[in-house]
């Protein structure tokens, strides 16, 4: 984002979470906050999009199982957190308690 700046416009991060590539709420939105930038990530709740499946699920679904560790979704279809932890980092960074 850094580099970005030069040009004096907003700087939004369109996709970047990708838990089991180690793109997580913890390693990038602390970089959004404190470069004051955007960071936007697919789905929210787990079913409608089936974004919490990984990119390896076209070729070897999970029909019986979740996958270990979600790509996407923050929440069950309940309205639980999928980790508790972020949701909690999410309510710092945003101030929202």
């Amino acid at each position: 984002m850094h580099w970005l700046k030069k040009y004096n416009r907003p700087v939004i991060c369109t996709e970047y979470m990708a838990r089991p590539m180690g793109s997580t709420f913890d390693t990038i939105l602390p970089i959004a906050k404190q470069e004051r930038g955007g960071a936007i990530k697919w789905g929210f709740v787990a079913g409608k999009t089936q974004t919490y499946l990984p990119w390896q699920s076209w070729e070897h679904p999970y029909i019986v199982d979740q996958p270990p560790v979600w790509f996407h979704e923050v929440l069950h279809p309940d309205g639980t957190p999928y980790r508790d932890a972020e949701v909690n980092l999410i309510r710092q960074l945003t101030g929202k308690r």
